[in-house]
């Protein structure tokens, strides 16, 4: 469902937030792994899922579910976020408010995942075209929805707005100018081999994509196959779960 920025309004009533209807998904855009793969261990990743979870209970300890809001991209880091709170959350899972923010010039692939997660978790996405910026997108979404106070992201310490500092918090306010929010981002101390590892043992569906050698998706203007998951015929990829250096993920983007 594609919603004019501008015109957001959000039921009070969970039931109404609830009411729209599905797209249609095609099959082939969610893929699960069901092919005998394993994923790559690490052996501290007991430690950080408690952690996550500690951190998504944390949030709803201090928040309302209707004050809190998931950024959604279709990607693997949130899609591991979003199986978390679905976890943690269970049936109420259906209160939270969840936005798609849809990049210009997106990969269908990614669109039809989207549209199959809010059948996969039984929640509703709202899709907000990002044709501006996306703090214009978050004064408007806090302007029409004054309950709000904070935001799950699916950040990593990898990921470029964090990867130079020292210290990341996953409880950090917005910076000034900016609409006040906490960000909350359970998943900062993931590396892209825990990512995979939740998706591939817990089976949870994500974008076909990831199948073909993309590791890091943006839009189509801006991402290719990662040239180190490159196979020896020189035309396929290999998986995005066999990329085993974090600092090759982002290599498919321009």
């Amino acid at each position: 469902m594609l919603v004019n920025i501008r015109k957001i309004i959000f039921p009070r009533n969970s039931s109404l937030y609830c009411g729209f209807k599905s797209s249609k998904v095609r099959p082939s855009s969610i893929m699960t792994a069901t092919n005998g793969h394993q994923p790559p261990l690490t052996s501290d990743f007991d430690t950080k899922l408690k952690n996550s979870f500690d951190i998504i209970e944390k949030a709803f300890q201090q928040y309302d579910t209707r004050q809190i809001f998931l950024s959604f991209n279709g990607g693997k880091d949130c899609t591991v976020l979003l199986d978390l709170i679905k976890n943690f959350l269970k049936n109420s899972i259906s209160d939270l408010k969840i936005f798609y923010f849809r990049q210009t010039n997106p990969f269908p692939e990614i669109d039809d995942f989207v549209s199959g997660c809010e059948r996969h978790y039984g929640v509703k996405i709202i899709t907000l075209e990002a044709n501006c910026s996306m703090k214009q997108i978050l004064e408007a979404i806090v302007e029409n929805d004054d309950d709000l106070a904070a935001c799950f992201m699916g950040c990593r310490k990898n990921d470029p707005t964090y990867k130079k500092r020292e210290k990341v918090d996953p409880f950090e306010p917005t910076d000034k100018g900016w609409p006040q929010l906490m960000r909350i981002n359970p998943l900062l101390d993931w590396t892209c081999k825990d990512i995979w590892q939740y998706l591939l043992q817990n089976k949870v569906p994500y974008c076909s994509l990831y199948n073909i050698g993309y590791t890091s998706i943006g839009n189509m203007k801006n991402t290719i196959q990662n040239p180190h998951l490159i196979n020896d015929d020189g035309v396929t990829y290999k998986p995005a779960f066999e990329l085993l250096d974090d600092e090759f993920e982002r290599a498919g983007r321009l």
